[in-house]
């Protein structure tokens, strides 16, 4: 299931409403959100495209913190260079 990539811009006046609906998701299209995010920001970073990556980290870093209220836990995983 291929998922639009969660974006944070620096103070989203829509944070909040955005977390709710990050909380009323089931766990694996939580997971799933956050493999679509990761995919995009690692994109990003290919391109160095700083400006899109940074609303991206912000994105995994609150699904991770998400996740991690309900005993998931995500792991970075790196990536052969």
């Amino acid at each position: 299931m291929a998922m639009t990539p969660l974006r944070f811009d620096e103070n989203d006046p829509e944070r909040s409403a955005k977390e709710a609906e990050l909380r009323a998701l089931a766990s694996d299209d939580l997971l799933a959100l956050f493999s679509s995010t990761r995919a995009a920001a690692v994109e990003a970073r290919d391109r160095h495209d700083m400006e899109a990556l940074y609303p991206l980290v912000r994105g995994m870093k609150t699904i991770q913190r998400i996740a991690g209220e309900r005993g998931l836990i995500i792991t970075a995983q790196r990536r052969p260079r």
